[in-house]
């Protein structure tokens, strides 16, 4: 009999563990992602199912709509469902910050042009054979456009400054 009442005892556990809202993490993550990073999203994909339990956490994966992926770590702050969520890898997806670094540093470098840089939003999809622009600003506010050619799916790419016709 007491076999029979621990076996219902944890059954009973299991019927009232509380689940978080993969639908709401989803929606999270997403309007998240596109607030934060101005990336639309396709779809997230998370588990199934996830019990709260303080301190937890799990993976999503966010595909943009440019493409790409987003490795996205979910932790649970407490047992009320309440989450945090921070990208933790990007695959197929070009980090234009760093590529806006490194032209800044590299028109110093070989065209000893001190310039601020920027090339649009903060991730572009990594399309080998794609080129698109970016804008060099000096300090007197003269403009010249950067050609970034993307070299393959990793990310490589070879820039150079178009010369005004």
């Amino acid at each position: 009999m007491a076999r029979v009442a621990g076996a219902a005892a944890l059954l009973g556990m299991v019927a009232c563990t509380s689940m978080l809202s993969m639908d709401a993490i989803k929606s999270s993550i997403s309007e998240g992602v596109k607030s934060q990073l101005g990336l639309q999203i396709a779809s997230v994909t998370c588990p199934e199912s996830h019990p709260m339990k303080v301190a937890d956490s799990f993976e999503c994966t966010a595909t943009p709509a440019v493409g790409g992926r987003l490795v996205v770590k979910v932790t649970q702050k407490d047992d009320k469902g309440n989450i945090s969520w921070e990208v933790v890898k990007a695959e197929g997806l070009l980090d234009l910050a760093a590529l806006e670094t490194v032209i800044k540093n590299g028109l110093k470098e070989t065209d000893d042009l001190e310039a601020t840089v920027s090339c649009g939003s903060k991730y572009r999809a990594t399309e080998p054979g794609k080129s698109f622009e970016c804008t060099a600003t000096d300090a007197e506010g003269a403009k010249s456009q950067v050609a970034v050619l993307m070299k393959d799916a990793s990310g490589n790419v070879t820039y150079s400054l178009v010369q005004p016709q």
